[in-house]
């Protein structure tokens, strides 16, 4: 079965009814793992910003987890596709666990972050669990929450790459067992050029649905990045692999528009 047809003219912003369609309707469920991976040059990190900007707008509940940038500096990649993580926690809408604040002693960011006190890799996942537990769950209700991990890569560069598979078996258990209670969804950020092949592979098969991006800077234009889109990897059983071209574009509001095509 084709799951998504398109004339090579028509391209569009996008949208997570239509990227749910491509996916064999499984982003909208619970306990999905998206894993977006791309290279060094690549802007296939800010699809993972779009998607969790989207859910958002639909009634979900974000938390990001960050392990690579000062949160200030991660409000500036948000915004990147026009999310003001800042504007979004102050309507109860977001919170931020702060991994690398709370290892690297930067401070909270306008009370919108979580830190961990006495972080070790032992008691890294014990810690955030808590944290959920007592700060997250509380206002959450019954909206789904939908996880933005940014980076893995960060999480590597950290607790180095042995400790992190770990982790992420961890958090795979997790969600199996939050299952019946809450709908999580979470995103995956990686960049490729960073970890290893085994840690590659190691992802790959632990994500429910893997979007590979692979740049393509010899065919920059002046307006536009072109980067080829690959989503390889679906539960579906009427899934099938599909290439796009993925588009970068300025928008009349200043951010970034990202649309695709086959």
């Amino acid at each position: 079965m084709v799951m998504y047809e398109r004339s090579e003219e028509d391209t569009r912003l996008f949208d997570v009814e239509e990227l749910d369609y491509i996916f064999g309707s499984e982003l909208m469920g619970k306990g999905t793992i998206v894993t977006i991976m791309y290279d060094a040059f690549s802007l296939g990190w800010a699809l993972g910003f779009e998607i969790f900007k989207k859910l958002l707008h639909k009634n979900s509940f974000g938390v990001i987890h960050n392990y690579t940038l000062p949160v200030i500096k991660l409000a500036s990649r948000a915004m990147f596709v026009g999310l003001d993580i800042h504007e979004v926690a102050k309507k109860n809408k977001l919170l931020i666990v702060d991994v690398f604040g709370s290892k690297y002693n930067v401070p909270s960011y306008n009370g919108m972050s979580f830190q961990i006190p006495d972080l070790t890799p032992e008691t890294l996942h014990p810690k955030i669990t808590n944290i959920y537990y007592e700060k997250i769950f509380p206002v959450v209700g019954d909206r789904k929450i939908v996880k933005l991990v940014y980076t893995l890569d960060g999480l590597t560069t950290m607790v180095g790459e042995d400790v992190a598979i770990k982790l992420l078996n961890t958090e795979v258990a997790w969600i199996a067992n939050m299952y019946e209670k809450r709908k999580i969804v979470d995103i995956f950020l990686l960049n490729t050029d960073i970890v290893s092949k085994k840690f590659i592979a190691w992802t790959a098969s632990l994500s429910d649905i893997v979007i590979v991006f692979q740049s393509l800077l010899e065919e920059r234009k002046e307006d536009k990045i072109k980067e080829r889109m690959i989503i390889i990897k679906s539960p579906s059983k009427e899934f099938e692999p599909t290439t796009f071209e993925f588009n970068v574009t300025v928008s009349d509001e200043g951010f970034h528009s990202l649309n695709f095509k086959k």
